[in-house]
């Protein structure tokens, strides 16, 4: 009610209200007090009280002493009490102390619901972090704050990707003891078990008898991590992730032709970091909706030729040429946004591009260069020249590189350095079997007639995985498995590729051989490259509901499991230089709270990838087919580097005047070299 009466201007009601809250506070247990302590802290700053605000949080931070998570949030909302009155040092130190205890806290907790809550908490700390990292930067621009705001985006992206690892229950197991992997458990949940939760009283009260146990059973717990991180660096780098610092970073990622593009967004402010070998630079950007709310414009328009599938064909043109015109305007602007600060800096340099949230779906290399008047792409043209109807993709001047993050890199590059190049080509899976009435079925005639009578056979009912089905139903417009249409075309792409290359040097699973079981077989472990011609799950607000969807269905047209789960991918053993997936399908919810594409990305490249070639949304068959060819050529029989070959094709489609609705989804993530 203080919140309330303050919020609609009513002083007198507010300040009755807030310090009758406060009195009653002091019988309450820890929990409360400090959810109603940094609440009427808030009332008196929208009474512009700033410094009973201050005080008040101060005071609590100061003489409370509750668990380690009610300690961290009052030390975080002192954190930005501090800053509101302009001790922006005070602050740093604060929010510091903050996020330590909060990752301290976070690697303890077993309860899955609390652990999100956490996490999610942190992640405003570590945004604010960000933040005024950037704001003391401006201030004292020679204590160069600023790479140390960008090692602090780092960080937090790390912990992202691990907290999507947790909420997925990924169980990961490969490259790790299992002796020391039993051992970390038994002692997490001891720890557990000795560490006092909010709202529970009578852990509360047994606190002050068990310290000493709970520290001699943190102080094993780091033992054994430090042991796992020995024996086992892969499991180790994954799931307690180093940050590099920014030396390292230029040292052994970049070279002179080769730019890093790190986005943050904010609140408030968003920020950029651009990156060589021998610079670091940084500027402010526009607030993260107004970022995601353009970025995700750009991505509706791009995409529409999706969603016109049931209009007459006249009206589909007109809807199609009015989304392309509007496209044109809105990914200008975008590029804009997001690349001009940078404009002179590029050159022709190729391009490495981390960025969070929508902008992981962001086509960059269909974005139009930033501050060109944009010119064709007929042989001769100058950038001086007038403009021409289509402006210059920024992907003809520079190499675009998506990564989920710098470490990332950096970790594939140290684990690839000993590696010998499996011994065959190439592995395509393609053309999966969706449905029981699919004619490669047997007896698919009288399995569909089975499916239509009135009383359906235990044979003929769906035992299709839960999770695919929580998947399928987390896409736009989809509640079944209708949307996973046969790809006919995917049979050709598949046919050609495999024609590249000697018989005795290639796999080809087509069909029922396109199966789950093939998938995760270790005989794909002895090529370089995996081609996945299937659909692939992207889901941006539920990452853990991503994966690759194969055959359904066994010769017979009895159901199987045809779902590969974002956790069990994380388990595979697939050493490869590359693995394309070429039909992926993405649902980018109202709220992207995960790293849908880069989870399932970041699994790969854990079983082994260097690289991953995915699509950011789902592609007709035709085209996907066109580019796979022209991207298949360009790596085997003109022996480009997969990034090269893969501009090389998305250029000539570009040339022949093809919308970037075709061949902009193609990204590659990882290794470049």
């Amino acid at each position: 009610l203080a919140v309330w009466y303050a919020m609609n201007g009513d002083r007198g009601t507010a300040l009755a209200a807030v310090e009758k809250v406060l009195t009653l506070s002091q019988t309450m247990p820890s929990a409360p007090k400090v959810a109603i302590t940094i609440n009427a802290s808030f009332v008196y700053s929208l009474l512009e009280n700033q410094q009973q605000a201050f005080e008040l949080i101060a005071r609590a931070y100061r003489e409370f002493n509750g668990t380690l998570d009610e300690t961290a949030i009052i030390t975080s909302a002192l954190a930005q009490r501090l800053r509101a009155d302009g001790k922006l040092n005070e602050a740093r130190e604060k929010i510091e102390e903050a996020i330590n205890v909060k990752e301290s806290l976070r690697g303890r907790l077993s309860d899955q619901e609390y652990r999100i809550i956490v996490s999610s908490d942190l992640a405003r700390d570590y945004e604010f972090y960000v933040d005024l990292l950037m704001q003391l930067h401006e201030q004292k621009p020679e204590q160069r704050l600023n790479e140390q705001a960008f090692l602090a985006t780092e960080r937090a992206r790390a912990r992202s990707l691990l907290d999507l690892l947790v909420e997925a229950r990924a169980g990961i197991r490969s490259g790790v003891d299992e002796a020391l992997l039993e051992r970390e458990r038994t002692l997490q949940q001891k720890i557990n078990s000795l560490t006092p939760r909010p709202n529970d009283p009578q852990k509360n009260k047994q606190a002050e008898a068990v310290p000493k146990e709970l520290t001699v059973a943190l102080d094993e717990l780091r033992t054994v991590r430090a042991q796992i991180r020995h024996s086992s660096p892969h499991f180790a780098d994954l799931t307690e992730p180093q940050t590099p610092d920014l030396a390292e970073i230029q040292k052994q990622l970049l070279d002179t032709d080769t730019m890093l593009l790190s986005y943050s967004l904010g609140e408030k402010h968003s920020f950029l970091w651009a990156i060589t070998a021998n610079s670091f630079t940084s500027y402010q950007l526009p607030s993260r909706d107004e970022i995601n709310s353009t970025a995700r414009r750009v991505y509706e328009l791009l995409t529409s030729r999706q969603r016109l599938s049931g209009l007459a064909p006249d009206a589909r043109q007109k809807q199609i040429a009015e989304a392309d015109e509007k496209y044109q305007t809105e990914a200008a602007k975008l590029s804009q946004m997001l690349l001009s600060p940078v404009a002179a800096q590029l050159g022709h340099q190729r391009l490495l591009i981390v960025a969070p949230e929508v902008l992981q779906y962001l086509p960059f290399a269909a974005l139009p260069q930033p501050g060109a008047g944009g010119w064709g792409p007929e042989a001769g043209e100058k950038r001086n020249q007038p403009q021409t109807s289509r402006p210059q993709p920024l992907i003809v001047d520079h190499e675009i590189i998506v990564l989920p993050s710098v470490s990332v890199l950096m970790l594939l590059r140290r684990e690839l350095a000993e590696r010998q190049p499996a011994p065959k080509a190439v592995a395509v899976l393609a053309d999966p079997v969706f449905e029981a009435s699919d004619p490669r079925v047997r007896n698919s005639a009288q399995i569909t007639a089975r499916r239509h009578s009135p009383t359906p056979t235990a044979a003929s009912m769906s035992a299709v995985p839960s999770a695919l089905d929580r998947s399928l139903r987390s896409f736009p417009a989809s509640t079944d498995r209708a949307k996973l249409t046969r790809l006919i075309l995917s049979r050709d792409e598949a046919e050609a590729i495999a024609a590249a290359v000697p018989a005795g040097d290639r796999l080809k699973a087509l069909d029922f051989k396109a199966s789950r079981a093939n998938a995760m077989s270790s005989e794909l472990s002895q090529y370089r490259i995996v081609h996945f011609a299937t659909h692939g799950l992207l889901n941006a607000q539920h990452p853990e509901l991503s994966g690759l969807v194969f055959s359904l269905v066994d010769e017979q047209g009895n159901p199987q499991d045809g779902f590969l789960r974002l956790h069990e991918i994380y388990n595979l053993k697939l050493p490869a230089e590359l693995v394309v997936l070429s039909a992926c399908q993405t649902g980018l919810g109202k709220e992207i709270k995960g790293e849908g594409l880069i989870g399932l990305t970041r699994g790969f490249m854990y079983a082994g990838a260097a690289r991953v070639v995915a699509s950011l949304w789902r592609v007709d068959d035709y085209a996907t087919s066109v580019l796979m060819k022209k991207f298949y050529r360009g790596m085997l029989k003109d022996g480009l580097r997969p990034a090269a070959a893969l501009r090389k094709a998305q250029i000539e489609m570009w040339k022949q005047k093809q919308s970037p609705f075709y061949w902009g989804a193609f990204v590659l993530q990882g290794e470049w070299k």
